[in-house]
């Protein structure tokens, strides 16, 4: 049996800018698929040259796009007058922040506590200026240490380790 091709000659250029999917439907496709494919196409033509209508321009429709760009240029300008009295947001504070590293347990004879050592936060954190109403003076096994309470520092607007 012998098969006719209704595709042009630039068919295989065509065919190999489709998608893989459709490439292979057409080329691996029976001759049920091909019929379907051709019977679409051609109908489609069809439909779409017989409900083609010439564009026809009416007296005012010159008026009605003056209108329109004039509509937009009034919307442009209510715009900008109203971006005008915007100041910009202010950044929100930068909270500074101690390192965690610093927040040790510290063994006293009252018993245990959790602060911030006077010496870790000086070394890692050198810039860092902490409220002196936080520093506290305790006494460890160790000696005296001058140590920063995390709630006191908390409260001073410091971000702190969650305890």
């Amino acid at each position: 049996m012998r098969r006719y091709c209704l595709a042009p000659p630039f068919a295989p250029k065509f065919i190999s800018s489709l998608p893989a999917n459709t490439r292979r439907l057409i080329s691996k496709g029976n001759d049920m698929t091909k019929k379907l494919i051709a019977t679409v196409l051609a109908a489609s033509i069809a439909v779409t040259s017989i409900s083609a209508l010439p564009a026809v321009a009416k007296p005012n429709d010159g008026a009605k796009i003056l209108g329109g760009l004039a509509a937009l240029y009034i919307i442009s300008r209510v715009i900008k007058n109203n971006d005008r009295g915007r100041a910009a947001a202010a950044p929100a504070p930068v909270r500074p922040i101690v390192p965690n590293r610093c927040l040790k347990t510290f063994y006293t004879p009252n018993g245990a506590i959790s602060a911030y050592g006077a010496r870790c936060v000086t070394k890692f954190a050198p810039r860092l200026s902490l409220p002196q109403q936080c520093k506290r003076r305790i006494n460890t096994d160790y000696g005296r240490r001058n140590v920063y309470g995390p709630y006191c520092l908390r409260e001073n607007g410091y971000r702190v380790a969650v305890q």
